[in-house]
């Protein structure tokens, strides 16, 4: 593969940018060209829901049968791709760039669609699915660094917001797409952000805390003008650089990281979150949202019901956006597991009344749609986002290389742990026993939250660190440029 050259990628920017008149802030323009993979990744999220659907119906788009077990497979099996995808991501983008990073990983997208697009069996799209998840799970991770690192400090939050929403504009526009499509163009038209977003990135410039640790410092002052519109950066470009130097002197082994109680405090959180949030069961629901709809038995439209869920997602998304600085981490998470417990209660109960009471079930077909609106609501105001955005907070700077890939493993691990074993779950005890297990671990995620996690609602990194001691006040310092740059260094994703 030939690298694009750094240099080129700025001047296009920097002739994009000159044509557009200036009138739009360059970080917000390369924000949203790096964050269509967000929507990339989101189409592949979503796909699973109308596939099933298709392949289900009188007339399959595939020469061979699926069945059950096969949807299973290849649904799971993302997780799996995902996770041996966000461990060595951060490696690759300090070897090969962000930019180029972000174009590497699109081509496990792009070959896992062609893979879909013409299968010749059941192996064939298992394969597809998990090289996509590969590539899903390496852009979670370079695409928020690489944001968090060209945002000014001042706009690090607005802009890092972008790319959880557009994951949602991704899993909306996939269920559209599925509704109104047949097999084929679906594909192609979902596969089409993949496609776009390998050409904008030629565009946008390589990141100065990048190109500051391959000790280019001409490159980085290049890029830093680019990013603030050619005004005075020397203050900024002395922080990174010195950042980057503290940053370098700092080299510790896993165990050194781990032999330290404040350290495993701060995984223990990061990792429990990351646990309640897949244990909440998000991904069933996004994965087999069609499958749910129709075993109600509902006159409904599935795929109508699919769409108007992913519209509230994307609502409650930009709602989360507004108040999660506002109200806190640690109620939004409480809220949300209790919400999230209360709507499986709902659903397993029409499913029971379903089971026994069929004539009331006919009158409460509205019941599963509202439930599974609300759920989507309760995860995208808490554990949906702050897990991921806590995990940029929690940890000092040595634990943080180490603690994010931990926990996005995790995160990606349990992905296809629970997808994999709800299927098992629905045969063993029913629709209404798996939803009221999920209830169960939603309650614990609430109580977890309110007994283990620290509030880091407007509170320095050195106040963090303190909380975690166990003392309620830190001691006092000045909040130093190192201090601001370290925050560039937290990790986004979604589900």
């Amino acid at each position: 593969m030939v690298l694009p050259n750094r240099h080129k990628q700025s001047k296009i920017f920097r002739l994009i940018y000159n044509l557009s008149g200036g009138a739009i802030n360059s970080q917000v323009i390369i924000t949203v060209i790096a964050a269509l993979g967000a929507i990339a990744n989101g189409s592949i999220i979503g796909w699973s829901s109308p596939a099933q659907n298709m392949f289900d119906a009188d007339e399959s788009p595939l020469s061979f049968e699926v069945t059950g077990k096969d949807v299973q497979m290849f649904s799971s099996v993302f997780g799996i791709g995902a996770a041996l995808g966000a461990l060595p991501a951060g490696y690759v983008s300090s070897v090969f760039g962000r930019p180029a990073s972000m174009m590497l990983f699109e081509g496990f997208l792009l070959v896992g669609w062609a893979m879909l697009v013409l299968p010749t069996s059941v192996w064939i799209l298992s394969a597809g699915r998990m090289i996509q998840g590969i590539g899903v799970g390496a852009l979670c991770v370079v695409i928020p660094s690489y944001i968090g690192e060209i945002a000014e400090s001042r706009m690090r939050g607005r802009l890092g917001t972008i790319f959880q929403l557009f994951i949602v504009i991704g899993i909306l526009y996939s269920y559209i797409s599925g509704a109104f499509m047949k097999y084929l163009p679906f594909c192609i038209a979902c596969a089409f952000w993949v496609i776009l977003h390998f050409i904008s990135v030629l565009c946008i410039p390589e990141s100065p805390y990048h190109l500051m640790n391959i000790n280019d410092h001409e490159g980085a002052a290049v890029s830093l003008q680019i990013l603030r519109d050619s005004s005075d950066t020397t203050e900024e470009f002395e922080s990174i650089k010195l950042f980057v130097e503290k940053q370098q002197s700092q080299s510790y082994t896993v165990s050194e990281v781990l032999s330290d109680k404040v350290n495993r405090k701060a995984l223990m959180i990061s990792i429990g979150c990351m646990f309640f949030q897949q244990m909440s069961g998000i991904n069933v629901v996004i994965f087999y949202m069609t499958d749910i709809f129709k075993s109600t038995g509902s006159t409904m439209n599935p795929n109508i019901c699919t769409i108007v869920v992913g519209a509230v997602q994307l609502i409650m998304t930009v709602v989360s956006f507004t108040i999660i600085d506002k109200s806190g981490r640690k109620a939004l998470l409480v809220l949300s597991g209790l919400l999230m417990a209360n709507c499986y209660v709902g659903l397993g109960g029409f499913f029971l009344i379903k089971t026994h009471y069929q004539e009331l079930a006919s009158k409460l077909n509205w019941l599963p749609l509202v439930c599974i609106a609300v759920y989507i609501s309760a995860f995208s105001i808490g554990y949906g986002p702050v897990p991921w955005i806590m995990m940029g907070e929690i940890y000092s700077s040595e634990v943080k290389p180490i603690g994010t890939s931990l926990a996005t493993c995790t995160n990606w691990t349990l992905v296809f742990v629970v997808t994999y074993v709800s299927t098992e779950l629905t045969r063993w005890l029913g629709h209404a026993g798996c939803f009221l297990t999920f209830s169960i671990f939603c309650l614990l995620g609430g109580a977890f939250a309110a007994s283990v996690i620290p509030e880091t609602k407007n509170k320095t990194l050195a106040e963090i660190q303190m909380k975690l001691i166990g003392k309620s006040k830190a001691v006092p310092v000045a909040v130093d440029v190192v201090d601001a740059a370290e925050q560039v260094q937290a990790t986004t994703t979604v589900h």
